[in-house]
């Protein structure tokens, strides 16, 4: 048994999700965390002869941990047993930052590689056929009150320009829109309660100011007070700013569901739903933004401050993707000018 000077080592897990939660980890993955920590510490326990609730951080070895990863592994997928990896390697490096731990033995466990694959995007005319879709049912009166082609036009636009994720777009609030119509800029709460801004230009102003201006007529409510002398204030600034900005057909905030839904008959109407990758609806709008931001020649920081990624690693999936735009950026590098002034002549 452990004593109270002792912490058991699911104490320590515990300490740790809480510092976790201190970081604004969404529940999610919290939950996720937890699930991991504790499916290995009985592995563990199964090793030692002993309940999880008596192990200590000095059961953590190298070799007890390759036998409890191993017993984990066996039922479970390589993605899986990845992000498990990856939450055990954090938690011993947390351990050694506390001092009760010498150090991390992850680094010699073994973990499944990660496959190396390209993000599927569609491509130029197919999106051309899914804008061009959209903009046409946009401009025809709605078949029933559960269609709304505005909204479908709007929500389409927003998935395309920003690249942000489907919760993300959920997320959105009016008052995420800031600055006024003329120079809009959206505010997104990405993974780990992180926040970033995207800049939108005119054309996106006019298809959500249309949007929410059928959606008044939908659904009567208060305008907010607009601050200023403004006499023509953008349409977000006389909705509260707490009004989720895309809603449902029954004026509540946008479900995943449906977006997804809308999302996937529109790929249909158009006729690209073949071009998606398998299970990526809304997502694969995002990997169209990134890879056709990458093949613009956007470099891989200003990427990653778009899509509200963590690690430049990530990244470079798209940047790797666009071998033509990366051969063309090498074929102007100066130093061909050089070597081709100074390159011995045939004779």
């Amino acid at each position: 048994m452990t004593s109270r000077d002792d912490p058991g080592l699911l104490e320590w897990v515990s300490s740790y999700l809480e510092t976790l939660q201190t970081a604004k980890r969404s529940p999610h993955t919290l939950k996720a965390y937890r699930l991991d920590l504790h499916a290995v510490c009985t592995h563990l326990g199964e090793l030692r002869e002993r309940p999880p609730a008596d192990l200590t951080v000095g059961d953590i070895s190298i070799r007890a941990m390759r036998s409890a990863f191993a017993a984990f592994a066996a039922e479970r997928q390589p993605a899986s047993v990845r992000r498990a990896w990856s939450v055990w390697n954090n938690f011993c490096n947390f351990l050694v930052s506390e001092g009760v731990s010498e150090g991390n033995p992850m680094a010699s466990i073994t973990q499944p590689k990660k496959p190396q694959h390209t993000p599927k995007s569609f491509s130029p005319s197919a999106i051309h056929q899914l804008v061009e879709t959209v903009t046409v049912e946009a401009q025809r009166p709605a078949e029933s009150s559960r269609e709304w082609p505005q909204r479908d036009l709007a929500l389409i636009a927003t998935l395309l320009l920003t690249g942000i994720r489907s919760d993300e777009l959920i997320r959105l609030d009016v008052g995420s829109i800031l600055g006024g119509a003329g120079t809009p800029v959206l505010r997104v709460l990405g993974k780990g309660a992180i926040e970033r801004e995207i800049p939108l230009e005119d054309s996106w102003t006019a298809i959500v100011s249309s949007y929410l201006e059928e959606r008044y007529a939908r659904f009567p409510a208060p305008r907010r007070q607009v601050r200023g002398d403004r006499d023509d204030p953008a349409v977000w600034e006389r909705y509260p700013g707490t009004d989720p900005l895309f809603v449902g057909s029954d004026g509540q905030r946008i479900t995943r569901g449906t977006l997804q839904y809308r999302v996937r008959r529109l790929y249909r109407r158009a006729g690209i739903e073949s071009e998606r990758k398998r299970g990526a609806l809304a997502h694969a709008l995002r990997h169209t933004f990134a890879t056709s931001l990458a093949d613009s020649g956007a470099t891989m920081v200003e990427l990653q401050q778009l899509l509200g990624h963590r690690s430049l690693q990530t990244v470079q999936i798209y940047t790797s993707a666009t071998g033509d735009a990366v051969r063309h950026a090498a074929q102007h590098n100066p130093v061909y000018g050089l070597l081709g002034d100074s390159a011995p002549r045939p004779h």
